[in-house]
């Protein structure tokens, strides 16, 4: 008697998974929809200074940050590197002055899971877009920040992998990852509370790295 109840068991559980898994694509597609509308209704002009990326970007008021600058949010929540990909011409017909670019956490776990091998191309086709639409844009390729500790070995191999695209592309490397690393082996605790997303804190240590890359952009 004992097998059939696990094994019916199990079979509730993949459904479960699965009907979860189906809402949670249904939710992600809806709000990928909402901001792609939102952003071709608002379109980049030359010399915005866009935040392009994920829930990372999404999360923060990047104009609340830098009120002194044109800046731009382009973060979706959940996005990958293909998504990022697939919606850079826009981002590039509009010839903005810079690009600060973090992309490829979402690429990760199970549930979404790529190549180290086609994150990397599909980052090689974000700087050629880059580098053929806009060829004035200046690109800054944000290291991915840690997470969970057992991400943080991957994560270090693909930063590496960044900064060595940066380098061969003639582009600016950020790498943020050592601000953000707590004693654990991931993400700082004091500046998370689900050890992937930002709280204020993490955001003012972002915000403090990229302040001399935007120095440059501030009139006098």
């Amino acid at each position: 008697m004992l097998l059939p109840f696990l094994i019916a068991m199990l079979l509730a559980t993949l459904i479960l998974l699965s009907v979860t898994r189906l809402a949670t694509e249904r939710l992600v597609r809806q709000h990928h929809g909402q901001k792609t509308d939102f952003f071709r209704a608002h379109p980049i002009q030359p010399g915005d200074i866009v935040f392009l990326g994920d829930s990372l970007n999404d999360g923060c008021r990047w104009h609340e940050l830098f009120p002194d600058l044109p800046v731009k949010n382009r973060g979706i929540n959940a996005d990958t590197t293909e998504g990022v990909l697939r919606r850079l011409p826009e981002i590039l017909e509009g010839k903005p002055a810079a690009i600060f670019l973090m992309i490829g956490t979402n690429d990760l776990p199970w549930y979404e899971y790529h190549a180290d091998a086609d994150i990397l191309t599909h980052y090689r086709g974000i700087l050629e877009k880059c580098r053929g639409m806009a060829p004035a844009t200046r690109v800054y390729v944000q290291s991915l920040l840690p997470r969970e500790a057992t991400y943080t070995w991957r994560i270090r191999r693909l930063n590496d992998h960044l900064r060595a695209l940066a380098d061969e592309f003639g582009m600016t490397y950020i790498d943020l990852f050592p601000a953000f690393l707590g004693e654990h082996g991931g993400l700082k605790r004091e500046i998370t509370n689900d050890s992937l997303h930002l709280l204020a804190g993490g955001y003012a240590i972002w915000k403090s790295h990229l302040e001399p890359y935007l120095a440059e952009y501030r009139k006098p």
